[in-house]
């Protein structure tokens, strides 16, 4: 019986490792001041479910590409974060939650 050498990027992984290069960030002084997990899991529910995340949780040859997809949508997703994070102080957004 021969096994499938298939290989499918893990959603755990990639929130892992987003998680670890925002708080890698934090604490060169890069990012923001305090990490927001529910953030970062809200953020990563989002994008697993839409299209183009949908799409990348296909079969890869080997684990060496499907691990070089978890980098790039785990990099997406920390810079995504680290995004949010920083406008949440703009007065702008302020006013805007404040409306809601």
């Amino acid at each position: 019986m021969e096994l499938a050498s298939d290989s499918y990027p893990v959603r755990a992984f990639i929130r892992h490792k987003a998680k670890m290069r925002v708080l890698e960030a934090e604490s060169m002084g890069i990012g923001c001041l305090a990490f927001d997990e529910s953030l970062l899991q809200e953020l990563s529910t989002t994008l697993f479910q839409s299209e183009r995340g949908a799409a990348i949780f296909i079969a890869y040859p080997n684990r060496q590409a499907a691990e070089a997809i978890e980098d790039q949508f785990a990099l997406e997703l920390a810079e995504t974060y680290r995004y949010i994070k920083q406008r949440k102080t703009d007065t702008q957004v302020q006013r805007l939650n404040s409306l809601l």
